[in-house]
């Protein structure tokens, strides 16, 4: 691969990166307890079982919260009001995943940062 190939690669590769990282959405819920146990599963499989589990248990679920911020800095929050002053620890949990899920993504982008300043 000539140089002028790999510098449009990285680039097309950057802006892949930068586009994932424009948005981030985090969704909590809560439900009946589910089974996660993906058996002897390879390990591509046992990513798309435990997905496919998740997903299925979310039309017995409740929705806990959801939140979504853009890179221009639109923001959306929600929380579920109906859940109770018992059950208020999950909402505390859904802002939990939020600040982890935002370093998490500040974390990646400094990195970016870091090989393209390199």
């Amino acid at each position: 691969m000539s140089e002028k190939k790999g510098l449009a690669k990285l680039k097309e590769d950057i802006k892949a990166i930068v586009e994932d990282l424009a948005t981030l959405e985090v969704a909590s819920f809560t439900g009946p307890e589910i089974d996660l146990n993906t058996g002897d599963a390879d390990d591509d499989q046992k990513h798309k079982k435990v997905f496919e589990t998740i997903r299925g248990a979310l039309t017995t679920s409740t929705l806990v919260g959801y939140s979504r911020f853009e890179i221009e800095g639109d923001a959306m929050n929600y929380t579920n009001s109906d859940l109770g002053e018992g059950k208020k620890y999950l909402i505390d949990a859904h802002n939990s995943m939020v600040e982890g899920a935002q370093k998490s993504r500040k974390d990646f982008f400094d990195f970016v940062l870091n090989v393209i300043n390199g």
